[in-house]
């Protein structure tokens, strides 16, 4: 009885901890999305209060809540500093995506933070979208982690097929149509197999690292990630909602064309897209109109549309435009859906077709010798 304990205990050690770390890295970009709703929450009761936000912070930090966590506690003691808020979370960049911290910078320029609140409340929708991405993510993890796909393909291709052609040279018998087939194949199959990992293990350690990781990237290693980010369909209609966004409400404030569309590219945190934003605001200089200024905004023509039809009153270009952001979000979670499901399928189905190639290229090469021997 103690045996079996024993032996029942060591097996669900395992599991157990493979479990906790699914459950911890499918659930991060939910924990990161619930922490900028936190501090957005923050912000706006600072403001229904008509306190500024650093000094309600660090009236809140003064109550010593553990529940407040660490992030909000490394925030209040750079405020503490002299820090504005903008500065001060770029110093603890886990309490929110960085296009967070760029809009509150924009409404920290323009004096109002309430200004930018709906812009950032547009952020809060997409940690479920790549939360299910994740678990696509894990699954294709675990048919990689494999051992029989991961090692015996390619042991089959260098070691295997080649003693079974020099035996059947031996024995003076010709290697079947279907060998050759087969030896022909594998690399080609281990050649896209590879490539879908890689994809895989791209978008996974992405998702994983979080936006601390990625701006590290983009700074250090790969300074041409926000335009390529920019290429990736679903970045790039999310970067178009957050900049419609922010630029609707900047021009519902009142704000002159050019200063509005400059203060709403960089609130993507893109530079890729504040590019296009001073392309946009030489387009205004030459004489063009907002609408047509910003076509390279969006290849659809929609956007422009909108913008063409929404009124000029207080407050009309936001609701004239929620539609579109809608539909941007909608549509971004469906592409970002897509892409991992196919990769996942995609390496599923290489998988099994890697394991029936090489059962058919052994089993076929032992029928052959069998049948010669029998002969």
């Amino acid at each position: 009885m103690t045996s079996l304990t024993a032996s029942i205990f060591l097996w669900a050690l395992p599991v157990t901890a493979l479990a906790a770390v699914a459950y911890y890295l499918t659930s991060r970009p939910l924990r990161r999305e619930e922490r900028a709703r936190f501090l957005l929450e923050l912000i706006q009761s600072a403001l229904d209060q008509g306190q500024p936000v650093e000094r309600y912070i660090l009236s809140l930090a003064q109550t010593r809540d553990g529940s407040l966590g660490t992030r909000f506690y490394l925030l209040a003691a750079h405020l503490e500093q002299g820090r504005s808020l903008a500065a001060a979370l770029q110093k603890v960049p886990g309490l929110g995506p960085p296009q967070l911290v760029a809009m509150l910078g924009v409404g920290e320029s323009l004096g109002d933070y309430g200004r930018v609140l709906p812009a950032c409340r547009e952020l809060l929708h997409d940690g479920l979208s790549e939360s299910r991405a994740l678990i696509n993510y894990q699954v294709g993890f675990a048919f990689l982690l494999n051992p029989v796909i991961a090692l015996a393909l390619p042991f089959v291709a260098m070691k295997v097929a080649p003693i079974f052609k020099e035996i059947s040279r031996s024995m003076g018998l010709h290697p079947s149509r279907q060998f050759a087939f087969i030896v022909h194949l594998l690399p080609w199959v281990c050649v896209l197999q590879l490539l879908l990992v890689l994809a895989l293990y791209f978008f996974a350690v992405l998702f994983l690292g979080g936006p601390r990781f990625v701006s590290w990237l983009e700074a250090s290693l790969l300074p041409a990630a926000d335009w390529i980010w920019l290429r990736v369909p679903w970045r790039r209609k999310r970067l178009q909602r957050d900049f419609s966004a922010m630029l609707a409400l900047l021009l519902d404030a009142g704000l002159p064309e050019e200063q509005a569309v400059t203060l709403a590219a960089r609130g993507t945190a893109n530079a890729a897209f504040i590019g296009l934003g001073r392309a946009a605001v030489e387009r205004l200089r030459a004489g063009m109109s907002l609408p047509d200024a910003l076509q390279c905004m969006d290849d659809t023509g929609e956007f422009c549309w909108r913008l063409k039809n929404a009124g000029h009153g207080a407050g009309r270009f936001f609701q004239a435009l929620r539609g579109w952001h809608e539909w941007l979000h909608a549509r971004a979670y469906q592409q970002e859906q897509a892409a991992t499901q196919s990769i996942s399928t995609g390496l599923l189905l290489l998988n099994a077709a890697s394991v029936a190639l090489a059962a058919l290229l052994v089993l076929g090469s032992i029928a052959q010798l069998t049948a010669y021997e029998f002969r």
